[in-house]
Order: C-alpha cells, then structure tokens, then sequence
C-alpha cells in the first residue's frame, strides 16, 4: 500500500512519538504475507494518551478491514500508510461506547480523504440505529461537503448497512468474514470475526468472557486478538458490584493464555488491557497456559503470521 496522510503532507507528528509512529507505520507499505494485523487502538473505556479506543485493522487481499472503532481511531489510521480508499468495510463487534466512539469521525473523514464509495458497515442488531444518527448528526457537514464546496461524491456519504448472525457475512473469493457469538452477557448480541485470506487465519474476539464458542471458532489460527484484564485492577473499584460484573463478561491474561491453548492458535495478541501499564504482568499469565508466541498489544504494532 502506498503513503497516505490526511492532507497535502505528511501528518505532523509530536518528536517524542514521531520514531514510533513512523516504525509502526512502514511496515504495511511492503506486505509479507497474504494477512496481517495493525493495532489502531489497545485500550477502554477509561482515556489513555498512549492507547487509543479498541480498533483493529486486518489487512487483506491489498484491501484493509477495521475490526471495532474507538475513540481516536482516524489519528492512529493518520500514523499508518493507509489509504482510505481501501478500507473495505467496518466490523462492530458490539455497540458499547468505547468500540463505537470513533466511528462518526471514520465515517465522515473516510469520505473526506479518499472513501468515494458507501461505507460498508457490519454489526450486531441496533448497527442500523448508529448508521441513521450519524446521518442525521452530519447532515449539514454531508450538504456544505457534497454539494456546495469540496463536491466529494455522493455515495461516500452514505451507508450500507450489514446487520450481522453466525455465519460468513463476508466473501469476496479472495478474503472471507464469519461471524460468530461471544458471551458479553448482559451486552447482547455481541460477535468475534474470523477472517481467512491466503491459507491465514486472523480472529478477533471482541469483548467476551471465556466461551466455548470463541475456542470453535478460534481453533487453529495463526493469530488470535482477545482482549484481558487483571482481576486485581477490577478489585480497585469502589463498588464491589460493579467490579463482580466486570469480571464476568471480561477475559483476564490467565483466562486467554487457557484459550489459546486450547484453540491451538500460533499467535495470542492481547489488546482492550485493563489496566493499559502492566505488559511484563499480561505477558507473565497469559504464558503460564500458552507456550506460543504472545505480544501483548500497543497501538500501531504491526503482528503477521
């Protein structure tokens, strides 16, 4: 893929980020396989500098996929070689907040900067919901961009949208998307996606607490993003209530180490990290089950199989 920036240039980046970004950023020019993962967001609810919303991008077929999109997702995508004209489709998971806060600002920068057709849009049910309020909420900006100044065309300011069940929701002979249900009870009906291109295989867990169902449909892959927590972070929290249901719709670094183990998948990515400052304990647990490769995620790190 080529160079893109959000302007006439190349995206001004802070000194003390620029090495980093610019690291994380090369790699998608020169694809060494036929799949591969770029981290656009590693964090949650909670506003992290260094980890943007949960975001995952999946780069296939010399197109790319967003997986979810939190806050901040267009300022990592502006760190990366990208081009929105390539961005094929958005994959929701499940509509809370903090996978859903970007979205608005993707829609509507995606069609700025390159996107000329509908936004393709995949979700659980209430994904047409999202789809109408964005509409509405751009309405005037949509208006000024499409007819009056910058004439962008018209189908990029649209949406189509996919609401998505168990089963292959995407295929287009060259990469194919299966849905399938995670357990985020009482957040309902949430999705993981299995994405196969090339002989590779990248799933993407979404929010879930351990399930059978993510471990079938897991089984195998060459890189499994699944997100953890630390049981201790969630008993800092001063409603006892509030942190027993956290734990249990969530995943802990224990837990997804079990998965990966028992999915017998090459490669366990952790991402969506409470608390976001303890990598060497992520990686430390998750180990103790799973002996394959693990990266415990930051954002814009590039993982291929």
């Amino acid at each position: 893929m080529t160079a893109f920036a959000s302007g006439d240039g190349p995206p001004y980046r802070p000194a003390a980020h620029r090495a980093r970004a610019v690291e994380a950023a090369s790699p998608p020019q020169v694809a060494k396989s036929p799949i591969a993962v770029v981290l656009l967001g590693t964090g949650y609810p909670r506003p992290d500098p260094a980890r943007g919303g949960p975001a995952t991008a999946i780069v296939a077929g010399g197109r790319w996929f967003v997986v979810d999109a939190g806050r901040g997702v267009t300022m990592r995508i502006a760190a990366t070689s990208f081009r929105y004209d390539a961005m094929e489709a958005v994959f929701l998971t499940h509509l809370h907040s903090d996978h859903t806060a970007g979205l608005p600002d993707l829609f509507d920068t995606s069609w700025q900067f390159g996107r000329v057709k509908p936004l393709e849009l995949y979700g659980p049910r209430g994904t047409e919901r999202l789809s109408a309020a964005m509409l509405s909420f751009f309405a005037d900006d949509i208006h000024y961009r499409r007819d009056l100044l910058e004439k962008h065309p018209a189908a990029g300011a649209t949406i189509r949208t996919h609401v998505v069940e168990e089963g292959v929701v995407y295929d287009d002979g060259s990469v194919r998307v299966t849905a399938f249900a995670v357990d985020h009870r009482p957040v309902q009906p949430a999705f993981g996606y299995r994405f196969e291109s090339g002989g590779k295989t990248i799933v993407v867990s979404g929010d879930t607490r351990p399930t059978p169902n993510l471990i079938k449909y897991a089984r195998g892959a060459d890189i499994l993003v699944l997100e953890a927590y630390l049981p201790e972070w969630f008993e800092k929290v001063d409603k006892p209530d509030v942190a027993a249901r956290l734990e249990h719709y969530h995943t802990s670094a224990e837990e997804a180490g079990r998965i990966a183990a028992e999915a017998g998948v090459k490669t366990l990515v952790l991402t969506h990290l409470i608390p976001g400052n303890a990598d060497a304990t992520f990686l430390a647990r998750a180990s103790k089950s799973f002996k394959g490769r693990i990266i415990v995620g930051r954002d814009l790190v590039r993982v291929e199989p």
